[in-house]
């Protein structure tokens, strides 16, 4: 079973790209999880932190984005059937709709397992600077199938929502990074998601923020699994932490926080060299493990959730960066190959760092 997670708030600037980047080292490297990262922000911070600047650039090059993926799904039938794409199979594919395999990037990141210095199971498909200009498009070119603005709205969520679904079972985790604002995009993911992650910085708007977007998710589905997640949190602040305590008061939270630290900020720099957990994040992959933990106990927690019977396993030497006795667990994903431009370029990198150094 594949487990479908929103990262999302309706406010920008609140870690969104910093808890996304965590989860996904945290749950591939340390957690032995094939974890795909879908970028849904226009601004394209993730895939740019997962990826580096020439892959990403690449990806758009090649029209191999969330937007481009938008695109190919117009030719679908509302149900599904024949359209752009249909009569191929690929990854998260069950018959029908388009193949998005061409659209995924594969062993992305700069942080590898060791011992032995393997890629993680880490995959990505990115997003685009003109995603919000082709969501406008699907809007535009479905609104022939659509009565009312409301409807053509809950036509691209839903539809969106089953693209994001048809990757079930290609995956043990699908992380869905959403934009502030909530486009229609975002709530086809939020609609999609098993769970949903509310990162929020402490300060004086944050309740008011949290609280109606919660109120909106759980207008969608009541049983919808939610934890918030304070960010860039200095503990010895009395204030941050009396609105940390206000908020998860009110809405359950993971049992964490995340603090204000240079080493996490410094991690989304992408470096072409892969390193170790430990030589990424620094003092900052013990928050790395914490939040992993933290997830498992939350999937244990949640309705019809299996056991994480490796929970205690996990980080049991963070600086190790995946040595946890569950190596049995990685394998790697069959996955389309990456283009031959793309290796290329990615072994071109390496050579000039090498030189550089």
């Amino acid at each position: 079973m594949t487990r479908f997670i929103a990262i999302s708030n309706r406010r920008g600037g609140v870690g969104k790209t910093t808890t996304t980047m965590m989860l996904a080292y945290g749950l591939s490297v340390l957690g032995f999880q094939r974890t795909l990262v879908i970028d849904l922000d226009a601004q394209s911070s993730t895939s740019i932190t997962m990826m580096g600047h020439e892959r990403w650039r690449l990806a758009r090059r090649h029209a191999r984005t969330v937007g481009d993926l938008l695109v190919e799904i117009h030719g679908e039938s509302e149900e599904g059937g024949r359209g752009a794409g249909a009569g191929r199979t690929g990854a998260g594919r069950q018959g029908t709709g388009p193949d998005i395999s061409p659209y995924i990037a594969n062993h992305v990141g700069d942080v590898h397992i060791t011992p032995g210095n393997r890629r993680p199971d880490l995959h990505a498909i990115p997003s685009s600077f003109d995603l919000d200009a082709r969501e406008r498009e699907m809007l535009i070119l479905g609104a022939h199938a659509a009565p009312t603005i409301d409807g053509a709205f809950a036509r691209l969520q839903e539809r969106v929502a089953r693209l994001l679904r048809s990757l079930d079972g290609a995956f043990d985790i699908v992380l869905m990074d959403c934009p502030p604002g909530l486009s229609n995009v975002a709530w086809g993911a939020l609609r999609a998601a098993d769970h949903v992650l509310v990162p929020y910085i402490p300060d004086p708007t944050a309740e008011d923020n949290v609280g109606w977007f919660i109120e909106q998710l759980r207008a969608i589905d009541p049983a919808k699994s939610v934890r918030v997640l304070a960010n860039r949190v200095r503990s010895n602040n009395s204030f941050q932490m009396g609105i940390k305590g206000a908020i998860e008061d009110l809405y359950p939270g993971l049992g964490m926080h995340l603090p204000m630290r240079a080493a996490i900020a410094g991690a989304l720099d992408f470096r072409t060299n892969t390193q170790s957990l430990r030589g990424k994040f620094g003092d900052g992959a013990e928050e790395v493990d914490n939040l992993l933990r933290a997830m498992l106990r939350w999937f244990e927690s949640a309705r019809d959730a299996p056991e994480p019977a490796y929970l205690d396993e996990v980080g049991a030497d963070v600086s190790d960066a995946g040595a946890c006795g569950r190596e049995e667990a990685w394998e790697e994903v069959s996955l389309a190959e990456l283009a031959a431009e793309e290796e290329a370029l990615d072994a071109s990198g390496r050579a000039a760092l090498r030189e550089e150094d």
